[in-house]
């Protein structure tokens, strides 16, 4: 069984592109360059820097801003094409999709792509006739798992690799796969393993004793034990508290925050023979083996705590709890493009009592955000050919050549370093854009 990749990928490359394309493209109709930097507006002076900066540096936005129902925060600085407050770009990729679904694209392009997964996320009667038929043959394969050794491989074809980022450092699949450059060799990319396995956003969440966190905990239970009985499972009370409790476990092993980005502890390479030994329980054959990786020589292990910690729980944790645990995280994942009940739920616990957002967004907005979450490549191309202008290219590409000779000069200058360990000057290239 091949597991599809965890839902809604977020930050797709074309976010970039989306972001810095208007900056350029509407410079003529942008304010004043006096304008630009701190905007002293924002700040309440009234506040002592010493004693609250954030709210001395933001109070007054704070005060006159108000969120709107269906989110949980509105990033003042853009981001994300639906937590951005770059109406423009919003507009433009919302007017692009629309267009698309309206349009009788050539099959196999960008545009028809963009087309068929707007329609098929708006056939709401097509997906509650459906029901959970699409994740069928992924559920009938975790009910067959046999022993820890078919587990092993199933929980390795639920690897999926992301980017390694200072955000980005969880997964709710046992372990998570990062790419960037290697701690010892940086000119070349290496293989990062990261600790994994919880629906909620960290450890805390399950560890925390204040009174806040238990009832969270409590309201979590109940929302898995409400997933499953959506999904057709029976004794959900019961099983829902042994997800929980295995994630509980997990929580207990994982490296708390305020040690993750200690990138000396993190710098651990271990080659494919290691894993066994540095980290007892999981079979480790197997699992990589399931991930496609058994080729795959060595990898640099970000938290190798946790990952002694989790093998040895593949291995003394019942095996039905494990299969649970996959079922509930695979229907979570998809929620969102399956039956209203379930999408309801997964948004009253996670949006709503998680995250504070008390409605939920038209079925149209949510279907524009899930395509460009899906298809932000795709996406990325059509609004280049649109918006994306070839001065523009020639602005930013002169200016990453002049951010990279200011970095040259300034290693070249420094007087510290020898030679011999200097980065070597690479040229910008349009491909890196």
């Amino acid at each position: 069984m091949r597991f599809a990749p965890r839902f809604l990928l977020r930050k797709a490359a074309a976010c970039a592109l989306f972001a810095i394309a208007p900056t350029f493209a509407d410079a003529q109709t942008a304010a004043a360059p006096g304008t630009h930097g701190f905007v002293v507006a924002n700040m309440d002076r009234s506040v002592k820097p010493g004693d609250d900066f954030y709210r001395y540096a933001n109070g007054n936005w704070i005060s006159r801003t108000e969120i709107p129902p269906d989110r949980s925060y509105i990033d003042p600085y853009g981001g994300d094409y639906d937590d951005s407050s770059n109406d423009l770009t919003r507009e433009r990729i919302a007017g692009l999709i629309e267009e698309a679904a309206g349009a009788d694209a050539t099959a196999g392009s960008n545009s028809r792509k963009i087309a068929d997964l707007y329609h098929c996320f708006m056939d709401e009667a097509t997906i509650e006739a459906r029901g959970l038929a699409p994740l069928r043959p992924h559920l009938d394969a975790i009910a067959a798992i046999r022993d820890k050794h078919e587990l092993a491989r199933v929980l390795g074809e639920s690897l999926r690799a992301g980017r390694l980022n200072i955000d980005n450092f969880e997964t709710a699949n046992l372990f998570g796969l990062r790419i960037g450059p290697g701690f010892n060799d940086p000119e070349h990319y290496a293989a990062y393993l990261l600790q994994g396995g919880l629906e909620l956003p960290d450890r805390e969440y399950y560890l925390s004793d204040t009174g806040s966190m238990r009832d969270l905990r409590f309201k979590y239970q109940t929302h898995v034990s409400a997933m499953l009985k959506l999904a057709g499972f029976t004794d959900t009370e019961v099983r829902a508290q042994h997800v929980v409790e295995l994630e509980h476990a997990i929580a207990e092993k994982h490296v708390p925050m305020t040690e993750r980005h200690n990138i000396n502890k993190a710098n651990n390479t271990w080659k494919q023979a290691d894993f066994a030994a540095n980290a007892p329980g999981l079979d480790w054959a197997e699992y990589f083996r399931g991930a496609g990786l058994s080729r795959q020589g060595s990898f640099i292990v970000w938290q190798p705590s946790a990952f002694g910690g989790e093998s040895a729980l593949v291995a003394s944790v019942a095996l039905e709890t494990w299969k649970d645990w996959l079922v509930f995280h695979l229907i979570e994942d998809y929620a969102a493009v399956l039956p209203k009940a379930l999408a309801d739920e997964r948004f009253a616990f996670f949006d709503k009592t998680l995250s504070g957002a008390t409605a939920q967004r038209p079925r149209q907005v949510r279907g524009i955000a899930l395509v460009n979450d899906l298809l932000g490549d795709a996406l990325g191309q059509e609004y280049a050919q649109r918006y994306f202008a070839p001065k523009t290219k020639a602005q930013i590409e002169a200016m990453v050549g002049n951010i990279i000779a200011a970095y040259r000069r300034r290693i070249d200058a420094l007087s510290w370093m020898d030679p011999r360990p200097r980065p070597k000057p690479r040229p910008s290239s349009p491909r890196s854009m």
